[in-house]
């Protein structure tokens, strides 16, 4: 079955809206403000103004959202920043990554990333930055798998560094 990066649309349907339903903000530090129905088009529409870099708030960067689908359903989702400040060399790193919960273990986060990394390097980008808890184990093997080599751990967060 095809497996493939979608980049966030202010068309995107209830699929969509489904999978970000899901996230629950709590685990792993992968955060994105839930809407309700109505406020779906708001939703996409301030990520999109994210990703184009207006009304940012303070010490925020341009992030684009990509939604990872296996064939007709999306079951990832994934944030992209191409700038680090300060704080997300910390925590954050370029990018963050969620499975939905019903999909999880079935290697879907080891080939999003992949699919992401290939598009950075194919930008021209040569290394890039991801950070996860340290007892996130799932999330640490994803990144080791992809070559991530972890430079510290700071006060809980591992910093994995992946040349591209």
């Amino acid at each position: 079955m095809k497996m493939y990066l979608k980049q966030l649309s202010l068309e995107d349907s209830e699929d969509i809206f489904d999978l970000v339903k899901d996230v629950d903000g709590t685990e792993g530090g992968f955060m994105i403000d839930n809407p309700s129905e109505a406020g779906f088009y708001n939703f996409l529409q301030k990520r999109y103004n994210e990703s184009e870099g207006i009304d940012l708030k303070p010490g925020r960067v341009p992030q684009d959202i990509y939604w990872f689908y296996k064939g007709d359903s999306p079951v990832g989702i994934i944030k992209l920043r191409r700038t680090l400040t300060e704080h997300l060399i910390k925590r954050g790193g370029n990018m963050g990554y969620y499975i939905r919960k019903d999909s999880r273990r079935k290697g879907y986060a080891r080939h999003m990333l992949k699919l992401c990394l290939k598009k950075l390097r194919d930008e021209g980008m040569k290394r890039v930055l991801i950070t996860c808890d340290e007892d996130n184990l799932g999330s640490q093997r994803v990144i080791e798998i992809n070559g991530g080599i972890l430079e510290d751990i700071i006060q809980g967060t591992m910093r994995y560094w992946i040349t591209l």
